[in-house]
């Protein structure tokens, strides 16, 4: 369950930012910047975050750790629950969105020059000159 989340992030990174931009679907700079500043929070923050609460659920109802409540109040405990969650993983949310947004903008100034770079010949008689 550690390694799912940075699978996850890297191929939906992949699919979202990476390959529209080689294919030439996304030119927009503040576009990839969103995008990546979402890939990261979203996917690289709040997805561990949903993925770790069925799993504690489990080990608590399993163990007997803690109360759990009836089936008519389960969704309300859980978000309670949750909350102090969400608010201690606040800042690594936010470094992981400052991250996408660098991580976005450095690829796509890397894909500006290499469309500024020549085009490459296949006549071998061009490179002896």
């Amino acid at each position: 369950m550690a390694v799912l989340p940075f699978l996850t992030t890297a191929a939906i990174y992949h699919t979202a930012v990476t390959e529209p931009l080689l294919s030439g679907d996304l030119m927009c700079a503040t576009c990839a910047i969103v995008r990546g500043g979402l890939i990261g929070s979203v996917i690289g923050g709040l997805y561990p975050i949903f993925l770790a609460i069925p799993i504690n659920a489990g080990l608590a109802a399993r163990y007997s750790s803690a109360p759990l409540p009836g089936k008519e109040n389960m969704l309300r405990f859980w978000i309670k629950v949750s909350q102090p969650v969400f608010k201690k993983m606040s800042f690594a949310i936010l470094l992981q969105a400052a991250f996408g947004i660098y991580l976005s903008s450095r690829q796509y100034g890397i894909f500006m020059k290499m469309l500024q770079l020549p085009k490459a010949s296949s006549n071998p008689e061009e490179l002896q000159d």
